[in-house]
């Protein structure tokens, strides 16, 4: 039997719809809304004007809803409004905005969708949406937003993957420590590409079955770089990631924080404790209390402790007693007011109760991170040995003084005794000059008388006899001449001045122009140096190696003497012990092409009365190159002489330049 359906009431039917829509709003917390774009009114049912703040009434202005709107929101919707009345998007109206309520001032973020409806011209005549309160969802979506920060912006390694080891996120830090590419799609890789193969197996053993059961994870890991392969070392925080719904585990999250800076500083800090433990001087931490909690082996011994243990005691036990009050007023006092103490105190000896004078130095240690206090470190030097030298150098210096003087009293005597010496020898010259050439004046007076009278009626033999006895006065009274000149010669600095050797070479040209002319000779000279001498010396000084050049010149070759000089360079200067290397010196050469001498007599023809020949073959005393030696002494110089047999010879003399 066929069954027909009852027929429905049209107006019963939207009752029911209008109301079952009603339902649908409420309980999806909707508010409508309706605009007549043409007049600017809106009707709103009473959860929509509740969302707006509005105490009571379903009908206002536009202008009235938008003047709640925050101020910061304004722009945003009333662009969003006038897109969709100008159909650029077919009237579809979607945005989320912040209200100020109007009676209860409350901030409420609102998302309005709507719909603009428009006639034939184009022109909307409706404009009717939803409103809906999300401010919680704003709020979690902020919150969400803000932990993503947090979590991006982390300077460990931050990673999320599901259970079957694909990875969904990584942080830039993360990626940046494991070498992966930022523009590198993250979820490719699998949490096992991370990992060496035996490292994912200790993962797989050690660590998953845990997590699979909920439990987190603590410890060390090891990863690899994703393009050097590298093996760094991490400290992982693991930790479950549970549905919302349900409460089952979906996946696994990851903190990784890079050991290698932490390891490194252990091997500094280990190489410091080597370095503190090898020290030398005493080396102690303790806290801002004065708690010792270290110090080092060589600290130990100079105290007398045995064992660290025995160390930690209060810093204040290591001081003699003395000290205790320094400690607090001025030690304590500096140190927290600066940072830093240091000065000359006194340790204790545990054992045998010795003063143990040391420098030290002690500073507060801050945290590097906090800039926090952590204790004080002190440094102590041991001050015994150096106070034992110190105080050996005194007594040293003590009897340095006494043997100066005692030396000084002796130099006292000595130049009494000199000074006694000098009368003599003064009293000596001047008998030479005038006692002794006065006899042998009358000798060679009587024996020329007698040479000149009596002549005829001596016979041969008297006639060389008496010969013999005029050569002989004649040679003492020029022996004695020339010790009266050698004698004469010292040091007389108040008569030294400035003497310019060209002049004085001149001069004494000039005194021996007899002799250069009877032997054909030539004297070669330029422009010569400027020392600081006495004039007359420089003359004796000249006119005895020319004399000397002349006298030994060869027979058969007309003499040829050349005189130089030259300012010497300061390593030329300290190739001679003699010379002060502070001083300038002037280096004089007499150059002659005369008979020479063997390189064995270099030194001994400078001896006062030596001869290299008899005195029949060469005239004089054997006195001048003695004289040359002793007026360069004098001067503070130095002369020595250069030559082969039959190559002539060179002497050189260095005396200090006039400056």
């Amino acid at each position: 039997m066929e069954q027909r359906d009852k027929e429905v009431d049209p107006v019963t039917y939207q009752g029911e719809y209008q109301e079952w829509m009603r339902f649908a709003l409420q309980s999806a917390g909707l508010g409508t809304w309706d605009m007549d774009p043409i007049n600017k009114h809106v009707i709103w049912d009473d959860r929509c004007r509740e969302l707006y703040g509005f105490p009571d009434g379903n009908v206002t202005s536009f202008d009235n809803v938008m003047a709640y709107i925050h101020p910061e929101d304004k722009e945003l919707v009333q662009n969003a409004v006038n897109r969709a009345l100008s159909d650029e998007h077919g009237g579809r109206y979607d945005t989320e905005f912040r209200t100020i309520g109007a009676a209860d001032h409350k901030l409420r973020w609102l998302r309005c969708i709507g719909q603009a409806y428009f006639n034939e011209n184009g022109v909307a005549y409706r404009f009717a949406g939803t409103a809906q309160d999300i401010t919680k969802q704003r709020k979690s979506r902020e919150r969400q937003a803000m932990l993503f920060s947090l979590v991006e912006s982390s300077s460990d390694c931050m990673a999320a993957s599901d259970m079957d080891g694909g990875l969904f996120y990584m942080n830039a830090s993360g990626r940046k420590l494991l070498g992966i590419p930022m523009d590198l799609d993250i979820a490719q890789l699998e949490e096992k590409e991370l990992y060496n193969v035996e490292n994912y197996q200790s993962f797989c053993n050690d660590v998953l079955p845990g997590l699979k059961n909920g439990r987190k994870w603590t410890g060390t890991i090891y990863l690899k770089h994703y393009l050097t392969k590298e093996t760094i070392p991490f400290h992982a925080d693991y930790t479950v990631i549970r549905d919302p719904r349900n409460n089952s585990i979906i996946g696994h999250g990851a903190s990784l924080r890079d050991l290698r800076p932490e390891l490194e500083a252990k091997k500094e800090q280990q190489k410091l404790l080597a370095l503190l433990e090898n020290s030398r001087d005493f080396v102690s931490l303790s806290d801002e209390n004065g708690h010792v909690s270290y110090v080092n082996a060589a600290g130990l011994k100079l105290v007398g402790l045995d064992s660290l243990q025995e160390a930690k005691i209060h810093n204040s036990n290591y001081l003699m007693p003395e000290e205790q009050e320094r400690l607090k007023k001025e030690v304590n006092a500096q140190l927290f007011n600066r940072g830093q103490w240091s000065g000359e105190i006194s340790y204790r000896h545990f054992k045998t109760g010795e003063i143990i004078p040391v420098q030290a130095t002690t500073m507060l240690v801050y945290d590097p991170v906090t800039g926090v206090s952590q204790g004080r470190a002190s440094i102590a030097r041991d001050l015994r040995e150096e106070k034992a030298l110190r105080q050996q150098m005194i007594d040293n210096e003590q009897e340095l003084e006494r043997l100066v003087e005692l030396r000084t009293d002796e130099l006292k005597k000595a130049n009494i005794d000199l000074n006694i010496v000098n009368q003599n020898l003064e009293q000596f010259a001047y008998v030479a000059s005038h006692d002794l050439q006065e006899p042998l004046r009358k000798i060679n007076m009587f024996s020329a008388l007698l040479q000149d009278k009596y002549a005829n009626e001596l016979n041969e033999t008297g006639v060389r006899n008496l010969g013999i006895i005029r050569n002989a006065a004649t040679r003492m009274t020029t022996l004695i001449q020339d010790l009266l000149a050698f004698s004469r010669v010292s040091r007389q600095d108040h008569l030294f001045e400035k003497v310019d050797l060209r002049q004085i070479l001149e001069q004494v040209v000039a005194d021996v122009d007899v002799t250069i002319q009877q032997k054909g000779a030539r004297v070669e000279y330029d422009g010569l140096c400027t020392v600081n001498a006495i004039p007359l010396h420089m003359t004796q000084l000249f006119q005895n190696l020319l004399s000397n050049a002349l006298k030994f010149s060869k027979v058969d070759e007309p003499p040829v003497i050349t005189v130089s000089s030259r300012m010497m360079d300061p390593q030329e200067v300290a190739a001679h012990p003699q010379l002060q290397n502070s001083t300038t010196y002037c280096e004089i050469r007499v150059k002659d092409n005369g008979i020479g001498f063997a390189p064995t007599y270099a030194r001994k023809i400078f001896v006062i009365f030596q001869r290299l020949h008899g005195r029949g073959e060469y005239e004089g005393s054997g006195i001048g190159l003695a004289l040359c030696q002793k007026i360069v002494i004098a001067h503070h110089g130095i002369i020595y002489a250069e030559s082969a047999e039959k190559e002539g010879a060179t002497f050189t003399v260095i005396l200090p330049a006039y400056t």
